[in-house]
């Protein structure tokens, strides 16, 4: 599984309620209308910004989800969205270990310490990617800002201080 993760924060003057509100009306459409690849979308609220996480099948589905998002009955919630948002920036995400769970509201963002093989990493992170609830995703192909991991999960985890982890809360809307 993979996950387009944009993240952005509406415009200075723009109502987070409204905001919200075409939010939710276009993920809410592109549901209806999936295209193909498309498994579901989700909206995160973290600090004043937000991430929309398009959970894929494949790699071939971004180019369906990319023309989907600004066509058919998606179009004019998308286009009000992208007029009141600003620092829009994205990242493509593998999950690496674990399982999505649209409910996990933490965020562990980290990096690989240097020298670290990802077999090892992978090992080492194998007992908390296998808690319910908790999934590894890995940025892909370096699209995207760093870290290159995100752990999820229902609660915080402490990870070593080697990868420098953030915790991020986050709440769905």
């Amino acid at each position: 599984m993979l996950a387009y993760v944009f993240s952005h924060r509406p415009a200075p003057g723009v109502e987070p309620a409204r905001y919200e509100a075409v939010l939710r009306e276009f993920h809410g459409r592109l549901a209806a209308e999936p295209p193909p690849g498309f498994i579901r979308s989700l909206t995160y609220r973290i600090g004043d910004g937000y991430a929309d996480w398009y959970l894929l099948a494949d790699s071939a589905a971004m180019d369906a989800l990319n023309e989907a998002a600004v066509s058919g009955s998606r179009a004019v919630p998308h286009n009000l969205a992208a007029r009141m948002a600003v620092d829009g920036v994205g990242k493509l995400l593998l999950l690496a270990a674990g399982e999505h769970d649209d409910d996990a509201l933490c965020e562990i963002r980290f990096a690989k310490p240097a020298g670290t093989a990802y077999a090892d990493l992978y090992a080492s992170l194998q007992p908390m990617t296998t808690a319910e609830g908790a999934g590894l995703w890995r940025r892909m192909m370096v699209l995207g800002p760093a870290p290159e991991f995100c752990l999820t999960a229902p609660t915080p985890i402490e990870l070593p201080a080697e990868m420098r982890p953030e915790v991020i809360t986050r709440t769905r809307i």
